[in-house]
């Protein structure tokens, strides 16, 4: 089976002329009162704006029609989006933007220039057209010269405009190979103590969970401590613009751990033959998730939905799967026993059935009734009763002294089986 994974390659404009910056300047302001423009009709369907709005847009607007007609798309995307977490009584105001190339209104090449070989031309209106030097890091060029060598196919770009500077966000597109019939279930929960966790069943031996993994997410927790504490301070003192600035560098050492939890997991996902990963859909989760003031801001500061995401691409890069599960489909899943399927009240960190007498991690617990379900769904039931992982009665998220996961960025923790 064949699935499109994309990635994204920043540069920046290098040391661009003066003329040329402030072409691309008089562009972005064109483009971003057409997009509001475009918001004013409020219509989530393209073909309606392409119909009613296309011509006048053309006679209004300075731009190039490949450019309207991706104004158009971007103002469709921001409507969806703001439809899904607009509150009551909210207005949308859109303060930044970017502005989308497609195909048909950029070229890029390398050319032999040793100090700026890559070159990308924009076409801003009709009569209008702009070549720039981009410059990327070691990284990002890597995957630019595979792309020119045919490894990635070129898609869209997107201009941003950061702190007075420019920057060319490449979006690459390749068919990647995913297995039609996974033979490992790797089922990941995620949590207010742990960020996630993890457990693995393979479909030779599907009442056997195989060892899990923990993410506490400890770093993480501690930033969001820290820089909430430095805002408060900040905040006392009227210093707006400082909490505006710290806001960036948290969200980038956030970003940070979340990637290293991120390819952790993977990795893990990688010594399986065959994986697919699945994980709950968290649509909705902010605005059902209600209990004490403290307990809230903790559980609404932790990054759920990104690290998913971030899970999601990195995955389909390797040709994993990956599915996601309703919140039906994952109901009660931490208060009943993997082993028996009695029902239980769970109080702490511990579930313990009355009915067989297991004891279990809970979040582990609702990772393996979670992989119980998608097997049932993928036909690897069994009418015999499950195993407890490892052959342990019991089961404790407990950190080896002698394994390098116990240190590891993410507070990574392997299961062990108890003594």
């Amino acid at each position: 089976m064949q699935k499109d994974a994309q990635v994204c390659v920043v540069g920046k404009v290098f040391k661009p002329n003066r003329l040329k910056v402030l072409a691309l300047n008089r562009t972005f302001n064109e483009y971003f009162r057409l997009v509001k423009w475009y918001l004013s009709f409020n219509s989530k369907s393209k073909s309606f704006l392409h119909e009613n709005c296309y011509e006048k847009a053309k006679e209004l607007f300075n731009l190039n029609t490949a450019l309207i007609q991706t104004a158009r798309d971007k103002a469709v995307e921001i409507l969806k989006s703001f439809e899904k977490v607009k509150e009551k009584n909210s207005i949308l105001r859109p303060k930044r933007i970017s502005m989308r190339f497609d195909r048909r209104c950029y070229r890029f090449s390398k050319t032999t220039n040793v100090l700026t070989p890559y070159w990308l031309t924009l076409s801003l209106n009709r009569r209008e057209r702009v070549s720039l030097p981009v410059a990327f890091g070691e990284k990002q060029k890597q995957r630019i010269e595979e792309a020119l060598r045919g490894g990635w196919e070129f898609t869209t770009v997107e201009m941003v405009k950061r702190d007075g500077q420019w920057y060319a966000h490449f979006i690459l597109k390749k068919s990647v190979e995913v297995p039609d019939e996974p033979e490992t279930v790797i089922t990941i929960d995620r949590g207010e103590h742990n960020l996630a966790v993890a457990v693995a069943i393979s479909k030779s031996n599907p009442n056997k969970p195989i060892k899990g993994r923990f993410w506490r997410g400890q770093e993480i927790k501690q930033i969001r401590g820290l820089y909430g504490h430095i805002r408060r301070k900040l905040q006392e003192k009227s210093r707006v613009g400082k909490v505006k600035e710290l806001k960036g560098k948290e969200r980038r050492k956030v970003d940070q751990q979340l990637h290293i939890i991120a390819n952790q997991i993977i990795a893990y996902a990688k010594q399986f033959p065959k994986p697919v990963i699945v994980m709950e859909n968290l649509n909705g989760i902010r605005q059902n998730f209600k209990k004490s003031k403290k307990l809230n801001k903790r559980f609404h500061s932790l990054p759920f939905r990104k690290l998913q995401i971030y899970i999601e691409h990195k995955a389909l890069l390797e040709g994993i799967e990956v599915r996601y599960l309703t919140k039906k489909e994952t109901r009660n899943t931490s208060k009943t026993c993997h082993r028996c399927g009695h029902v239980a009240q769970v109080k702490g960190r511990m579930f313990k059935c009355p009915k067989c007498g297991m004891e279990y991690d809970r979040d582990l617990n609702a990772c393996i009734n979670i992989a119980h379900g998608v097997m049932s769904s993928m036909g690897w039931g069994s009418c015999e009763p499950p195993e407890p992982a490892d052959e342990g009665i019991g089961a404790k998220p407990t950190p080896n002294a002698g394994s390098p996961q116990a240190s590891t960025v993410g507070s990574s923790l392997e299961l062990f089986p108890p003594s």
